[in-house]
């Protein structure tokens, strides 16, 4: 449950068995390479070609994968869209499987040339396709023209022009031949662009040409011994036979998805071997030994010796701890529960190495305020059966698969808060109700400002932990006085502001509260305002004392100053509130409409009915999108910024960045 202690690692060994020692540490999973130091000059770079060729095939197999998908996923109506998609979705291997994808190399390249011609293939008809309509889109206007083409030609004596004018300019150009002499004009057609044949003696064939341009005319492109329709009918069949060549070719990709999957598999291969390569640029090398350097996970140094054993005697390994200003990777060890958190804290940043992990109280505070938003026992339902359902479709252990469990374990608070505040969809059905209702019609105002009130004493207590993670980080880092002053006593801070001003607040607002509670805080109302004043000014004393010249008198004011930010931030955790009241609200006006529809009888049952699922189902897809973004927001903001460092590497061994593969190592 927290940031696993690293150890660093050199490795010495002779060239020959370079390869072999690095797929050995990939299998451990458990060493990250970096760049060792190569300043003596006794050692060398190593630079190879290997990695441009690899590079090339890397590259050929990334296009035909995006290809291969796509058509796949292009011809979803199809009949023989495939029902079992092994090589589209995460693929989990061997490590043996893996390692040995290499042999496959020969027949998958000739698969893949294979797919090239297609893909060449399928990438002419587009260009084909768009000539054929714009050739289509051309003739349009002369359908109606039974004459072939060729029929409109000049004679030794005369001029032709055969072409479109536009509608509203067939009357000018009527009026402009009539001053030529020998000019004739004919209309084949009456629609908005119409066909005209316009005749003159070749003596005027200049003038005629002059007012035809003034006229806005277009001569045909086509000239050939065939009609309109006929040249129309072909097209319509060269456009049916690309079009079932195209489906050919998908049938083909959707049949042979499984090749799909070993193309993806070698990809990946190629990709560990590029990652190889470029790692064995980092070594240091003599013309008969190189020397690696870099992280492993101290439990599991143990581990990495057996198998580097396994393959050679001839290799040294040299283990100690990092320097103090080293920047060290991060690895994180949670239990599966906290584990999906990480997802929602790498979002903003990976922890550093030299501070606490904070997904424990993530986790805490991000599923128990998802589930005050959403606030209903079917809802949270909905989301934990989802959630869980489509994390189960997901095999490989990534983002998205995380991002649904979280929303699975949001839904567990959202039925621990329904059954709290009695809602069901909108309506109480259990005999009791622990909490008031937020909704002004059935909580009252009283009930209203109480759930406000607990909503901002939400946020006060989350960021009195965010100030208690700031000492545990300093603490950690060994700056003691840091950890009390600047974490600490903003603790006792908050202690002591609530012991001093909830009853003040609670008359203000006219909240009723029990006797005993009010005669508590009677009695600690005094000793919480000492306990927040002594608090502040030792705040501010400390950060006069670390200022320097101007600074021991300016901070100490603007540790009181800041004060305003501080209540700014308890404010932000209202939208919890705000959030939870307008779904309940919306709810309840859904199931009132729907529910009003039921006295137009059966038919009214059946509409209301439809109104009431589609009312829900909004409900919780705005609700949980809501509720994840403000949620990570008040992390974010008002939690992280209290003591959250992050900017941390994430551990990444050797091997860990293949895109479709999932390698299981057991």
């Amino acid at each position: 449950m927290s940031v696993v202690a690293m150890s660093k690692i050199k490795l010495v060994s002779v060239n020959a068995y370079k390869e072999d020692i690095l797929n050995a540490l990939y299998r451990t999973g458990c060493v990250e390479i970096s760049e060792t130091d190569g300043s003596s000059d006794l050692f060398r770079a190593e630079k190879t070609q290997t990695a441009d060729e690899i590079q090339n095939k890397y590259d050929r197999l990334s296009r035909i994968i995006d290809f291969f998908a796509d058509t796949i996923e292009r011809s979803k109506k199809e009949s023989f869209y495939p029902k079992e998609l092994s090589g589209m979705n995460g693929i989990i291997v061997s490590y043996d499987e893996f390692i040995n994808a290499g042999k496959t190399e020969d027949r998958v390249l000739r698969t893949c040339d294979n797919i090239n011609g297609l893909m060449e293939e399928y990438s002419s008809f587009k260009a084909a396709r768009t000539g054929i309509l714009n050739s289509m889109s051309l003739l349009t206007p002369y359908l109606d023209v039974d004459e072939r083409f060729s029929d409109f030609k000049d004679t030794a004596l005369t001029k032709v022009f055969f072409g479109t004018v536009k509608r509203e300019d067939s009357d000018a150009l009527t009026s402009a031949l009539t001053e030529i002499g020998t000019a004739s004009v004919t209309f084949f057609t009456d629609g908005a662009t119409r066909v005209v044949l316009a005749v003159a003696h070749i003596s005027d064939c200049d003038i005629l040409a002059e007012k035809l341009l003034s006229c806005g005319f277009s001569a045909c492109p086509f000239n050939g011994d065939y009609t309109a329709k006929e040249t129309y009918v072909e097209y319509e069949k060269r456009l049916s036979s690309i079009e079932s060549r195209e489906r050919e070719i998908a049938r083909y990709f959707c049949e042979n998805v499984r090749e799909l999957k070993e193309i993806k598999i070698l990809f990946d291969y190629y990709g560990f071997l590029l990652e190889r390569e470029k790692d064995g640029e980092n070594f240091s090398y003599t013309d008969s030994t190189f020397i690696l350097e870099g992280f492993v996970p101290t439990d599991a140094v143990d581990k990495v010796k057996t198998e580097l054993g396994s393959v050679t005697d001839a290799v040294f390994t040299e283990i100690t701890l990092p320097e103090e200003n080293e920047n060290v990777p991060t690895l994180l060890k949670n239990n599966f529960v906290v584990k999906q958190t990480e997802f929602i804290t790498d979002m903003y940043s990976t922890p550093s190495y030299k501070e606490k992990d904070p997904n424990n109280v993530v986790f805490f505070f991000f599923m128990l305020f998802m589930g005050l938003i959403m606030a209903d026992i079917g809802y949270g339902i909905i989301m934990l059966c989802l959630g869980l359902a489509l994390a189960g479709r997901i095999k490989v252990d990534n983002g998205s698969r995380r991002l649904w469990y979280n929303i699975a374990f949001g839904g567990i608070f959202a039925v621990i808060f329904g059954v709290l505040f009695n809602s069901l969809f909108g309506v109480s059905v259990l005999p009791f109700t622990v909490l008031p209702s937020p909704v002004p019609s059935i909580g009252g105002a009283d009930g209203l400002m109480k759930i406000l009130l607990a909503c901002l004493g939400l946020g006060v207590l989350q960021l009195a932990v965010g100030y208690f993670m700031k000492a545990l980080n300093e603490f950690k880092a060994g700056n003691v006085l840091a950890g009390i002053f600047e974490g600490l006593l903003w603790v006792t801070f908050f202690v002591g502001f609530v012991l001093a001003a909830f009853n003040f607040l609670m008359g203000y607002l006219k909240v009723n509260v029990g006797a005993e509670i009010t005669e508590f805080f009677d009695k600690t109302s005094m000793a919480g305002l000492i306990l927040t004043g002594s608090s502040l000014v030792l705040i501010a004393i400390a950060s006069g004392v670390k200022g320097k010249g101007f600074e021991k008198i300016s901070k100490p004011f603007g540790t009181f100053y800041g004060l305003i930010n501080i209540f700014s931030d308890i404010l932000s955790y209202a939208r919890l509130f705000g959030l939870m009241l307008s779904g309940m609200i919306i709810a309840q006006t859904f199931n009132d409409i729907g529910s009003g529809m039921f006295s137009l009888g059966a038919a009214g049952y059946l509409l209301g009915g439809i109104v009431i699922v589609i009312g829900h189902v909004f409900n919780i897809a705005m609700g949980v999108l809501g509720a994840y973004i403000h949620d990570s927001r008040l992390q974010y903001i008002e939690f992280f910024g209290k003591f959250y460092t992050g900017e941390g590497n994430k551990f990444r061994p050797i091997g860990s960045d293949l895109k479709y593969v999932y390698v299981n190592k057991n």
